[in-house]
């Protein structure tokens, strides 16, 4: 009984994933791609991006550095990042400044060394884009024994944000926010919080394990912005869904995978995905937290209960060993 529930829900998992994607797929080629806007000069300010070595991250930098801004990414092989951040600048490097540090979101440890890392360079941080993620892949426990989308995609970033929240905190002023920006999907429409099984020992499904952490990243959107308010902070924080795009991340969507031109053919590119990242993190028509953007403009997400924001809130920092998240 138990593999013909399991199997069952592979398929009707696959077909409602691939019915949404279809879906949104129409939706970005018959509606206008929205260019962010109410964006002035950034000189001066400084912001971080995890998964900023390739592509909407990588994208989200290069419009960061345009800007003029001081930009930290957060990756695995920082020497190549460099490399190819240095060909791709190649003479406009009077604008802006990048910065690599190492930062593997499957390891809690490493998350750490990156913040402590950042830390000591005694900069401000006025925006955080937790970026980086994987998409559909095989079953794969990290060294803290979580299933590798909920580390890398969420809990990751979930304590990264705890990590530099002192720094943000005091990089902010009631005139000008500080940002952290979630990368979540519209996948999380599809997705739930099996708080029973969050590492998926029972069944695991991937397609079901990275729209559990999409949704996480949101639930995390929400539940940090009502504890902001609560606290008077002048932080704002919000999610984006970037788009379907054509980015490494479909390398275990076989589709993609054997016919490429169609991707590229079809999908947004990373430089429209960043836009509405960039929109969130730097304009000035964003006023206020707590919300989902699709298309640089505010849309309604997924309903979710206020019990199930806060036991997420409550797993969370007993999984990162968390006791105080900023006093919030």
């Amino acid at each position: 009984m138990g593999l013909l529930y399991n199997l069952w829900d592979t398929v009707w998992t696959f077909i409602t994933l691939y019915a949404l994607g279809a879906w949104y797929l129409l939706k970005e080629l018959f509606s206008s791609h929205k260019k962010p806007s109410g964006i002035l000069n950034q000189s001066g300010r400084v912001a971080i991006v995890t998964g900023g070595g390739r592509g909407i991250g990588l994208e989200t930098v290069q419009q960061f550095l345009d800007l003029d801004m001081t930009v930290i990414i957060g990756g695995r092989n920082v020497s190549e990042i460099e490399k190819d951040l240095s060909k791709r600048r190649g003479s406009n490097k009077d604008v802006g400044k990048v910065i690599c540090l190492d930062l593997d979101l499957a390891s809690l440890t490493s998350v750490r060394r990156f913040a402590e890392a950042f830390k000591a360079l005694r900069l401000p941080l006025h925006v955080l884009v937790n970026n980086a993620g994987i998409m559909f892949w095989p079953l794969e426990i990290t060294e803290d024994g979580f299933e590798s989308h909920w580390s890398v995609n969420y809990l990751g970033h979930f304590l990264l944000t705890q990590l530099l929240w002192p720094v943000l905190k005091a990089s902010s002023t009631p005139d000008k926010h500080a940002r952290v920006v979630n990368l979540s999907s519209s996948v999380h429409y599809l997705g739930s919080i099996n708080f029973d099984d969050i590492n998926s020992k029972n069944h695991y499904n991937a397609q079901t394990a990275y729209a559990q952490s999409k949704l996480a990243q949101l639930m995390f959107t929400k539940e940090l912005d009502e504890r902001i308010r609560a606290a008077g902070e002048n932080i704002t924080v919000n999610a984006v869904h970037p788009g379907v795009v054509a980015t490494d991340l479909f390398q275990h969507v076989a589709w993609a995978r054997y016919f490429p031109w169609l991707a590229r053919s079809f999908l947004k590119t990373p430089k429209q995905g960043s836009d509405t990242v960039v929109y969130a993190a730097l304009s000035q028509l964003v006023l206020d937290g707590g919300h989902y953007y699709e298309n640089c403009t505010i849309t309604r997400p997924a309903v979710m209960k206020p019990n199930d924001l806060r036991h997420l809130w409550e797993i969370s920092c007993q999984q990162c060993k968390i006791v105080d998240f900023g006093g919030l």
